[in-house]
C-alpha cells in the first residue's frame, strides 16, 4: 500500500513539473498535451480525499516552479526573508487548491460517466476553476494553461472565438483522451484518433485566420517605443529624478527626425505629477516630447481630489488629450488590503502611498489613431481589452514596468499575455515595459518585434490598426460561463442521484 502511495505522489509531482516547464521563459509548450495524464492516473484510482491531496502537491510544485519569482518580488517589497517565504507559499498553496479541487472532481465523478462524458466534464471543470481563479480575490490569472502555447500560434487562433479558456479546454480534452487511449480495456484507438481530430481542427483554423490577419492587416501606422531600464532602486527617489528626466528626453530625441504616429512609453516613467504646474522639469519635457503630427502615450502618477492614481497620460500638439487612471490594481505593489492591520509588515514599492482604482478603460482618438491603453496587470484580464476594443479601439497599448520582477521568468510570462489579447480581438498591440520586455505584436499573435531585458533602447516599428470585431469581442467569455453551467448541472445531478 505504501509503494501504491509513492507512486502516486511521484507521479503527481511529474505532472506539476511537467506544466511548469510548459510556460515560459522554458517554453516546452508541447508537454502540455502529455503533462496531465499521470495525476489523471493517480486521481481516477483514489478517493476524493487521496485525489485532493495529490491534486493539491501537482499544483504546489507546478506554482513553486513556474512562479518561483514571487519569493524575490516579495523580498524586495518585505525586505524580510520569513515573511517572503510566508507569502510565497501562501500564494503558491492557494494557486494549488485549483488542481486540487479539479482532481477532487474527477475522483468524485469517476463512477458515474462515462469515458466521454468523463473527458467533457474535465475540461469544462478546468476551465469553471480557471475562470474562478481570474476573478476572485481580484483575480490572479497568471499563467493560465492556454498561455503555455503561444510559441504555436496556429493552435491559439480559436483565441478570437473562445478565449484562452478554448486552448487549455483542447488541452486537457487531448490529456484525457491519451490517458483513455493508454487505460482503456476496449476501443482504445479512438480516443488516439479523436485527440489527433482535436489538434488537426485547431490547426487548420489557426492556418486560415492566420492567412487573412497577416502582419500588415488594417491600416499602417508608424510607432517608436521607449524603454529606458530604470532601476527599480531609482524610480521613487527625488535623488534621481534629473537623472531620468533626462533619460526621457535623449529618448523624445531619438525620434525628432523621424516621422512616429506613435511613441508609447512605459508604466510611471515620469518622476512625479504631470499636472502638478510647480514641476517645471516634467512640464519642459512634455512639450518637447510630442507635436501635431503624432501622440505620445506616457505613464505617470495622477493627483485628483486627493487621490494618487496610476495613470497614463496621451500627449499631442504639447498638451495632455486625455487621461487613462489604471482600473486594476496589484495588490502590495499599488495598495495594502487590510491597511491597518497589513501596513506594519508590508510596505508598498512607492514613496506615494497606495493608488486608487480608476473606473474607466479610457480610449484616445487622435486624428487617424484610435487606441486602447492598458497598464500593467491590465491586460491579465481579457474582459478590459475587450471593452476598449468595444469602445472603438484599433489598437491597443501595454505599459509596464516589470524591472521589480528582476531578470526572472516573470517579465517573459508577462509579455504572452499581450499575445493572447491580441489574437482575441485581433488587433496589433505595442507593449512599452520600463525594463523589457518591449514588443509589437500583430492580429494573429506574431511578435514582430521584441526587446531584451535589461536594455535600455529606442527602437521603431510598423503597426497596423483596423476595426474588426471578433466574435470573442463581441460575445466574451460565453464559452467559459457555458463550461460552467455544465461543470455545475453534472456535479448536482452527481450529488442528487
Amino acid at each position: 500500500m505504501r509503494q501504491f502511495r509513492l507512486k502516486y505522489f511521484l507521479l503527481s509531482i511529474l505532472t506539476g513539473f511537467l506544466v511548469a516547464l510548459s510556460f515560459p521563459k522554458l517554453n516546452a509548450f508541447y508537454l502540455t498535451w502529455i503533462a496531465f495524464v499521470p495525476l489523471i492516473y493517480s486521481a481516477l484510482r483514489n478517493c476524493v480525499k487521496n485525489s485532493l491531496i495529490y491534486g493539491f502537491l501537482a499544483g504546489f510544485v507546478c506554482n513553486a516552479a513556474a512562479l518561483y519569482w514571487i519569493f524575490p518580488f516579495m523580498l524586495y517589497n518585505t525586505d524580510s526573508i520569513s515573511q517572503s517565504i510566508i507569502v510565497s507559499v501562501l500564494l503558491w498553496s492557494y494557486l494549488a487548491l485549483y488542481f486540487s479541487l479539479w482532481s477532487g472532481f474527477l475522483s468524485f465523478t469517476r463512477r458515474h460517466l462515462y469515458p466521454f462524458l468523463s473527458i467533457i466534464f474535465a475540461a469544462c471543470s478546468w476551465i469553471a476553476l480557471e475562470f474562478l481563479r481570474t476573478y476572485f480575490l481580484t483575480g490572479f490569472p497568471w499563467n493560465l494553461l492556454g498561455y503555455t502555447q503561444s510559441p504555436f500560434l496556429q493552435i491559439i487562433q480559436i483565441a478570437d472565438v473562445l478565449g484562452s479558456y478554448g486552448i487549455s479546454f483542447a488541452i486537457i480534452c487531448v490529456n484525457m483522451l491519451l490517458y483513455y487511449w493508454l487505460y482503456s480495456k476496449a476501443n482504445r484507438r479512438r480516443y488516439l484518433l479523436i485527440s489527433a481530430l482535436i489538434i488537426t481542427v485547431l490547426i487548420g483554423y489557426g492556418l486560415i485566420r492566420m492567412s487573412r490577419f497577416n502582419s500588415s492587416y488594417g491600416e499602417k501606422l508608424n510607432a517608436g517605443i521607449v524603454q529606458p531600464n530604470i532601476d527599480q532602486y531609482k524610480k521613487w527617489n527625488n535623488d534621481y529624478k534629473i537623472e531620468i528626466i533626462k533619460t526621457l528626453e535623449e529618448s523624445a530625441k531619438f525620434f525628432e527626425d523621424k516621422e512616429r504616429d506613435i511613441i508609447v512609453y512605459p508604466e510611471t516613467a515620469l518622476p512625479g505629477f504631470l499636472q502638478n504646474n510647480d514641476e517645471t522639469d516634467i512640464q519642459n519635457m512634455i512639450k518637447n516630447i510630442s507635436n501635431s503630427q503624432n501622440i505620445s502615450l506616457i505613464g505617470a502618477p495622477s493627483l485628483t481630489k486627493n487621490k494618487i492614481y496610476n495613470s497614463v497620460f496621451a500627449v499631442s500638439s504639447k498638451e495632455v488629450i486625455n487621461i487613462h487612471d489604471k482600473n486594476h490594481l496589484v495588490v502590495f505593489g499599488e495598495y495594502i488590503p487590510f491597511k491597518k492591520l497589513l501596513s506594519k509588515f508590508f510596505g508598498v514599492l512607492n514613496s506615494l502611498g497606495d493608488f486608487s482604482k480608476g473606473s474607466v478603460m479610457q480610449v484616445y482618438s487622435c486624428g487617424k489613431i484610435v487606441v486602447g491603453p492598458t497598464i500593467c496587470s491590465e491586460n491579465f484580464f481579457p474582459s478590459l481589452s475587450r471593452n476598449l476594443v468595444l469602445n472603438g479601439a484599433k489598437i491597443l497599448t501595454n505599459h509596464t514596468n516589470d524591472a521589480w520582477f528582476f531578470d526572472t521568468f516573470a517579465p517573459y510570462q508577462h509579455f504572452v499575455m499581450n499575445i493572447f489579447r491580441a489574437v482575441e480581438n485581433r488587433k496589433n498591440i505595442i507593449i512599452s515595459a520600463n525594463s523589457g520586455l518591449s514588443g509589437i505584436i500583430d492580429s494573429s499573435g506574431n511578435t514582430v518585434l521584441k526587446t531584451q531585458i535589461n536594455q535600455s533602447i529606442n527602437v521603431s516599428g510598423s503597426v497596423y490598426q483596423n476595426d474588426y470585431i471578433t466574435i470573442y469581442t463581441k460575445f466574451g467569455d460565453f464559452f467559459a460561463v457555458m463550461c460552467i453551467s455544465v461543470t455545475l448541472f453534472i456535479l448536482v445531478i452527481i450529488f442528487i442521484i
